[in-house]
């Protein structure tokens, strides 16, 4: 994460966004805005946009770095996509408590949340968020826009696709490749590979069949 000073607007006002601001502020950084709609009976220490749009006219006025903390993979990336193309400022966040391999690559606007960690040679694509305590080992290959979710874990050299989720507490074994758009269920064991927009489930991990349930 960037420590020239400058301050940070964050795309997005719910519970991710907390979690992205608190990682910002306990690192001694300014959160200048956030925006969005935030969830009812809640409220927020830092100034709100009423949209992206008032976002990205702040950013460009003030040159400040955008990061862009919204649950929902598509959306998330899109927006990075955006912010890069405007040629702003988008850097990956990467919490204090953290560990992230000098050798490997993280894209632009990618998240690495409290107590992660990413191995060497890695890559993580655009707008990859690697949640609490998740593992991406060495050798891993994350999509763009995809969400490695709380205490998951991908194993040397395993690969996923764009936009795919892998659940909290699933497994992805060593080398297996999941591809884009796929959903990993909670606790999953990943053992071989899963080709797009599947939703997989269970120990091992086995397609879910239509109107089943995780």
């Amino acid at each position: 994460m960037t420590g020239d000073g400058t301050g940070w607007v964050v795309l997005g006002a719910g519970g991710h966004a907390r979690s992205v601001v608190d990682v910002l502020e306990r690192a001694g950084h300014t959160v200048a805005a956030v925006s969005g709609v935030v969830p009812a009976g809640e409220s927020w220490h830092v100034d709100v946009l009423v949209d992206d749009r008032e976002a990205f006219e702040l950013l460009a006025a003030q040159g400040l770095h955008a990061v862009v903390a919204v649950g929902a993979n598509p959306v998330r990336a899109r927006l990075v996509r955006e912010l890069v193309a405007r040629g702003l400022s988008v850097p990956p966040v990467i919490a204090a408590t953290a560990t992230v391999s000098a050798r490997s690559v993280l894209g632009a606007g990618s998240v690495v949340l409290e107590h992660a960690h990413v191995g060497p040679s890695s890559t993580l694509g655009e707008a990859v968020v690697v949640n609490t305590a998740a593992v991406v080992e060495h050798d891993c290959t994350v999509g763009a826009g995809s969400h490695v979710a709380p205490g998951a874990v991908l194993l040397g050299a395993a690969s996923i696709g764009e936009l795919t989720l892998v659940g909290s507490g699933a497994r992805i074994l060593p080398g297996v490749t999941v591809g884009s758009g796929v959903t990993v269920g909670a606790g999953a064991v990943v053992t071989t590979p899963v080709v797009d927009g599947e939703t997989v489930v269970g120990v091992p991990a086995a397609t879910r069949p239509p109107g089943g349930t995780a």
